[in-house]
């Protein structure tokens, strides 16, 4: 009989919360893990997966692999890491959670990202880890009260025939100190109970 332990972990859920540099995709992946069924769970830079269940883990990024100028190798050799670190916390199920921008940017040097857009992104991701779901959070107003930077139909369509899940949530956080930004929308999609 084979060892269970030995198993890659399954990628089960992936959200990626998607907006440009400052419309507060940050700020809501922080937060999202101050909401109380993620309670005891302290943010973490690295790969050490966050427990949510005996078997289940889930690693946070709140940097996008666009602002942190990352290659979609070097993007998916992170989450290869996290498959191994939650493979030597007992994990068999590992969900994630990351800050993502819609499409390249220009940079200061005049050269783009060297990560592609929203669609490409998760069509690599489906390829390469299969993940059970991935839905797509869009901040749409962003923590400014902007719509500015939306997908567009050709995005939205690209990821629906993809099988992904597309969401807008309100990310401003004026007004509601109850929910400011519409956390537990985030934190929804990791509550297995």
């Amino acid at each position: 009989m084979e060892n269970v332990g030995v198993l890659q972990p399954h990628v089960e859920r992936m959200m990626l919360v998607c907006g440009a540099q400052n419309d507060g995709k940050t700020w809501l992946l922080q937060n999202m893990l101050s909401d109380r069924r993620l309670a005891g769970i302290v943010r973490r830079r690295n790969t050490t997966p966050i427990s949510l269940s005996k078997e289940r883990g889930l690693v946070v990024r709140s940097a996008s692999p666009h602002e942190r100028g990352l290659s979609t190798t070097s993007f998916h050799d992170e989450i290869r890491r996290a498959l191994q670190d939650g493979k030597k916390h007992g994990c068999r199920r590992m969900n994630f959670a990351y800050a993502v921008q819609p499409r390249p940017t220009k940079r200061r040097e005049g050269k783009l990202d060297k990560i592609q857009g929203i669609v490409s992104v998760c069509s690599d991701l489906i390829k390469a880890f299969a993940p059970e779901r991935i839905r797509v959070v869009q901040l749409s107003p962003n923590q400014f009260g902007s719509s500015g930077n939306c997908l567009t139909v050709f995005e939205v369509d690209g990821l629906r025939n993809l099988d992904v899940e597309v969401i807008a949530i309100d990310a401003r956080r004026g007004g509601n100190p109850i929910e400011a930004g519409n956390v537990r929308v985030l934190a929804d999609y990791f509550d297995f109970s």
